[in-house]
C-alpha cells in the first residue's frame, strides 16, 4: 500500500490550546488511534499545524500519510489590546495588571494595562519607574521592546506602530516629579509609522496639565544612539542619552537617562512645557486607547 495517499475528514472535532501545543478530544483520539492499529501499521506524529480560527491539520506517518481536518475551539480569546480586554471582562476595571495581548492577531506581547485612570483600558507602551532600567538603547533594542512591564519598559516600536497605524488612538503621558507632584499630557491623535518611516511620529489634539511638550516632534522620525534620523547637528539621542522623534532636539525627552533626582539637565527624562525648564522626573508612563 505504500505510495497511497488518504484523506481522513472528520467535520465535528474539539480542540483546546495549551501554550504550544494541541490535545485531541478523548473520543476522537480514541477512534483514531484503534483505526491506526487495526491496520496494523506504524505510525508517528509529524506535524501540527494550527491557524487561528481556521483549520486545523494533524499529519501522521503510516507509509502513506492520512491528513486529520477539524476546526480550532479555542477557550483562549485573542486580544489586540488592553481595551479590548476590558470590555470583554469588565469585572478588571480598576485592576492594574500585566496582561497577553496580540497587536497583530498572531504574536503575543506582554504589557502593563491600565484598568484604572481616566475610564481604564490603556495600552502602556512606555513606563519608567526607576534607574535600574537602561533606556539608552540601540535601534534593534528599540524596534523589537526591551524592559518589564511590571517595572521600567518600551513596548518596542514595530508593536507601537500596530497598534496605532488605524489612526483613531488617543496617547495619554503621565508624569510625577521627585516631589510628588503629578500632571498629565493627553493627545487625540497618535500614530507612529513603520520601519520603512524610521517610525514617524504624528501627534495633535493636547489637553491636560503638564504643557504641549510633544507637539514640536510631530512629524519627526525615530532617533537612537546607532541611527540619527534628527534635524540637529549632531545625533541628539546621544547629546540627550535616551531615543526619540528627536527634532532639534526636544522639548520632551521621556526615554533619556534617569536621575535620582529633580536635576535640571537636558540629558535626563524631563518634560520641557511643565514648569519650562528641563527638570528631571521620578516617574513617566505613555498609554494608549482607541478614541471612542
Amino acid at each position: 500500500m505504500a505510495g497511497i495517499n488518504v484523506t481522513l475528514v472528520i467535520f465535528f472535532i474539539s480542540l483546546v490550546v495549551l501554550t504550544n501545543s494541541i490535545t485531541v478530544h478523548p473520543s476522537i483520539k480514541g477512534k483514531f488511534t484503534k483505526l491506526l492499529k487495526d491496520t496494523h501499521w506504524n505510525w508517528k506524529h509529524l506535524n501540527t499545524v494550527i491557524r487561528p480560527h481556521g483549520p486545523v491539520s494533524l499529519d501522521v506517518d503510516v507509509i502513506s500519510k492520512f491528513r486529520l481536518h477539524g476546526k480550532l475551539k479555542s477557550n483562549n480569546k485573542v486580544y489586540r489590546d488592553c481595551s479590548e480586554i476590558l470590555k470583554a471582562n469588565p469585572s478588571k476595571k480598576g485592576k492594574d495588571a500585566v496582561h497577553t495581548i496580540y497587536p497583530d492577531l498572531k504574536n503575543k506581547k506582554l504589557v502593563y494595562c491600565d484598568m484604572t485612570t481616566d475610564g481604564g483600558g490603556w495600552t502602556v507602551v512606555q513606563k519608567r519607574r526607576d534607574g535600574i532600567t537602561n533606556f539608552y538603547n540601540t535601534w534593534n533594542q528599540y524596534k523589537i521592546g526591551f524592559g518589564d512591564p511590571k517595572k521600567n519598559y518600551w513596548i518596542g516600536n514595530d508593536v507601537l506602530h500596530l497598534l496605532t497605524k488605524s489612526g483613531n488612538q488617543v496617547l495619554r503621558v503621565d508624569l510625577q516629579r521627585f516631589n510628588g507632584q503629578k500632571a498629565y499630557a493627553k493627545y487625540s491623535k497618535f500614530s507612529v509609522g513603520d520601519e520603512s518611516s524610521k517610525y514617524r511620529l504624528t501627534v495633535s489634539g493636547y489637553r491636560g496639565t503638564a504643557g504641549n511638550s510633544l507637539s514640536y516632534h510631530n512629524g519627526m522620525k525615530f532617533t537612537t544612539k546607532d541611527q540619527d534620523n534628527d534635524k540637529g547637528g549632531g545625533n541628539c539621542a546621544t547629546t540627550c542619552k535616551g531615543a526619540w522623534w528627536y527634532k532639534s532636539c526636544y522639548y520632551s525627552n521621556l526615554n533619556g537617562q534617569y536621575a535620582n533626582s529633580a536635576v535640571v539637565s537636558g540629558k535626563y527624562l524631563n518634560w520641557y512645557h511643565w514648569g519650562n525648564k528641563h527638570e528631571a522626573l521620578r516617574r513617566t508612563s505613555m498609554m494608549i486607547r482607541p478614541l471612542t
